[in-house]
């Protein structure tokens, strides 16, 4: 089947997660290199322990908006309200969980329990005008207590909770990006876009670098409304030059 991408090049940002050695050794000077890089907005993760006002000054600075954050679930669960006040700080629309911890997965009935908190925090942020998430690793799509913890999370989620797809995790989970996007049309609002590297050990890549079908992977995203194609790395070889590869690509998807 043949797929024809659209995706604006204004929906590209960068998850600073990428290049969070470089952030820790000169946060300033990184903020402002991805800038010059091309991108104008950024998903934050990572980053070294600053007040959210500091934080916020070299955003502007380096002229940068923040679409996204990441923040684990026991900050979350201990302060809720001080990660929802920080991320009115910082100018950032969306509050997303990364992971979830172990001891919430051993049987179905804990990952039921688990997006039940979700979507009680996603309440709570959505009171505050902040927009509420989920991203994936690989774990979700193994066989787990006769089903998947993916399809669980998809069926007791409320629906105004996001989920933030990263398609390199999502098949390393044996699953095809482009189709777990079109099954979650509607609740997809961001999507990480990292390549899988050819090999056993299956190594991230650079947007375009690698393996997937990223023309395939922008059409579903198109279809099911994703706003935001967030390039990312978690190992990158070398983050300043990997992240201009992955801009590059990904504007030519969109062009």
């Amino acid at each position: 089947m043949a797929y024809r991408a659209r995706m604006h090049e204004d929906q590209i940002a960068l998850q600073l997660y990428t290049v969070r050695r470089e952030a820790a050794a000169d946060l300033a000077g990184t903020l402002d290199a991805v800038a010059r890089t091309g991108y104008r907005h950024v998903e934050v993760a990572g980053l070294p322990d600053l007040e959210a006002a500091t934080l916020a000054g070299l955003f502007t600075a380096a002229g940068l908006s923040v679409v996204a954050a990441h923040e684990g679930i026991d900050l979350l669960r201990t302060d809720a309200d001080s990660v929802i006040e920080r991320m009115a700080t910082i100018g950032s629309p969306r509050l997303v969980v990364p992971s979830m911890p172990e001891a919430d997965r051993v049987t179905a009935d804990d990952v039921r329990r688990f997006a039940g908190e979700l979507n009680a925090l996603g309440r709570r942020a959505t009171a505050a005008g902040l927009r509420f998430g989920y991203h994936n690793h690989s774990f979700e799509f193994a066989s787990f207590d006769g089903t998947t913890i993916w399809d669980v999370l998809l069926a007791e989620l409320s629906p105004d909770v996001e989920l933030e797809i990263d398609v390199y995790w999502a098949a390393g989970g044996g699953r095809d990006p482009a189709e777990l996007i079109g099954h979650a049309t509607g609740r997809v609002r961001t999507l990480h876009m990292k390549d899988r590297g050819p090999g056993p050990a299956f190594a991230d890549a650079p947007a375009g670098e690698g393996t997937l079908d990223f023309p395939a992977i922008v059409e579903a995203g198109r279809s099911a409304g994703v706003e935001w194609y967030i390039a990312e790395q978690d190992d990158a070889t070398a983050p300043l030059e990997d992240i201009a590869t992955a801009l590059r690509y990904l504007r030519r998807l969109a062009a």
